[in-house]
């Protein structure tokens, strides 16, 4: 099979959306993948109109296309080794096209019979917010198996008071409910020592990224496990932080790591040394979310519940329903192959 038409739509951000890149690839037969770019900036290594002008004309560029992808994608990887966020919509498409073909999930084409039924999905919440422990009742109430809590505060006076709330929603969740904190790479060396010590008797499961990516491979064992989320985009990073005492999981973003492939390679390496995996999203928009979904449900151990809940920014893409999402807060596998969308579906994303 080869890919025989792309087509690439850059959508410009408005109000609260940013730009974004549609991608189509079509194969002989007719069949379209679909793939989407949605790099975030501050974040991503790349920016939307980079990847629309690398994407463009792909397909005279690919390899044959079977249930293994690596072939179709090998040719172009030196010119997307730069930009993540192009090679994850591409990878995506691709399996999309491929899964497809072969009557499969991209869940299926990447674990074969190994891949997981389904996925529990953690909640998100903010330590900033009053309301915490309404939320986060209201969250578990619809079936959230785990909460992940965002530590906004910079300096000792609101980390202590997003402590204090903290406290109050473990009286609210006691254990063996699972709480985690991610103060998105803020602290220094000193600061996250000192803090996962306070954080202890809170029995927390990990703390993500506590310190800047490059300097997490020198935090060594804390009161508090850690995880590893911006760290793993440094070449290199993730079998150092695998071997570590301290490292209690991995926490996986295809869109920042360059597709579901090199997301599936780190989360070898973190299964082989007995770390936790975790899949979560860059806001993305419902194509890269259905990717991250068949991410979840292909790894080489059960993830931990996994942040593929909805999100606001959900509303700035065009209307598709993630065909893995349910109300329970599970992903499962969804009714059709490639990622689970209909024909129409594909149509209106490229709409």
């Amino acid at each position: 099979m080869r890919v025989a038409r792309s087509r690439v739509l850059l959508t410009p951000g408005e109000g609260r959306g940013r730009p974004f890149v549609r991608l189509a690839l079509e194969d002989e037969a007719g069949r379209v993948g679909i793939g989407e770019a949605s790099p975030l900036a501050g974040f991503s290594a790349d920016d939307a109109a980079s990847c629309a002008e690398a994407l463009g004309g792909i397909e005279a560029r690919l390899g044959p296309v079977d249930e293994r992808i690596e072939r179709a994608i090998a040719p172009v990887l030196p010119a997307l080794s730069a930009l993540p966020s192009a090679r994850f919509a591409l990878e995506t498409a691709l399996l999309d096209l491929a899964g497809q073909s072969a009557g499969l999930s991209v869940a299926e084409l990447l674990a074969g019979t190994r891949a997981h039924a389904e996925v529990a999905v953690n909640g998100l919440l903010d330590a900033s917010a009053d309301d915490l422990v309404k939320a986060g009742m209201d969250l578990v109430a619809r079936g959230r198996a785990a909460l992940k809590i965002k530590l906004r505060a910079r300096d000792e006076e609101g980390f202590q008071r997003e402590k204090r709330r903290l406290e109050e929603l473990r009286h609210a969740l006691p254990e063996p409910f699972e709480l985690r904190l991610d103060p998105n790479a803020a602290w220094t060396l000193e600061e996250a020592r000192r803090r996962l010590e306070a954080l202890a008797p809170l029995a927390i499961r990990f703390v993500e990224q506590p310190v800047a990516p490059e300097e997490l491979v020198h935090l060594g064992p804390t009161p508090v496990p850690w995880a590893a989320d911006e760290s793993l985009r440094l070449p290199g990073l993730a079998d150092k932080l695998a071997a570590l005492p301290g490292c209690a999981a991995f926490i996986l973003k295809p869109a920042v790591l360059g597709g579901l492939l090199p997301a599936l390679a780190i989360a070898q390496i973190a299964a082989e040394k007995s770390v936790d995996l975790v899949v979560t999203h860059l806001f993305d928009g419902p194509v890269g979310m259905a990717a991250a979904c068949e991410l979840s449900r292909a790894l080489p151990r059960s993830p931990l519940a996994s942040g593929l809940d909805a999100h606001p920014l959900l509303a700035t893409y065009p209307p598709l329903a993630i065909p893995q999402a349910t109300r329970a807060g599970r992903v499962k596998a969804a009714a059709l192959p490639g990622l689970g969308f209909t024909e129409e579906e594909r149509s209106r994303w490229m709409a």
